[in-house]
């Protein structure tokens, strides 16, 4: 049987999806932390996104992942209102 993939039903996020890279090489998920430092952007702020459900999170061991292609496209909204 083949592995869920994200967003079909019953996909569960796990420890095996944080290193999974985008067609860029880049790392798909963030932690918080890593996806301020990437936006420029406070700690406070992403998780204050994640609070708002702006930004899917995805939980594992007390940490905050964030899918980075999505919070880039939130992003990208909220620069073309200001």
């Amino acid at each position: 049987m083949s592995r869920k993939r994200p967003h079909e039903p019953g996909w569960r996020f796990s420890r095996r999806d944080l290193n999974r890279c985008g067609a860029d090489g880049k790392r798909l998920y963030l932690t918080a932390e890593d996806a301020a430092a990437y936006f420029g952007v406070s700690l406070h702020t992403v998780l204050q996104w994640c609070r708002l459900g702006a930004v899917p999170e995805h939980r594992i061991g007390g940490r905050i992942y964030l899918n980075r292609e999505e919070v880039l496209k939130y992003w990208e909204m909220f620069q073309k209102k200001r």
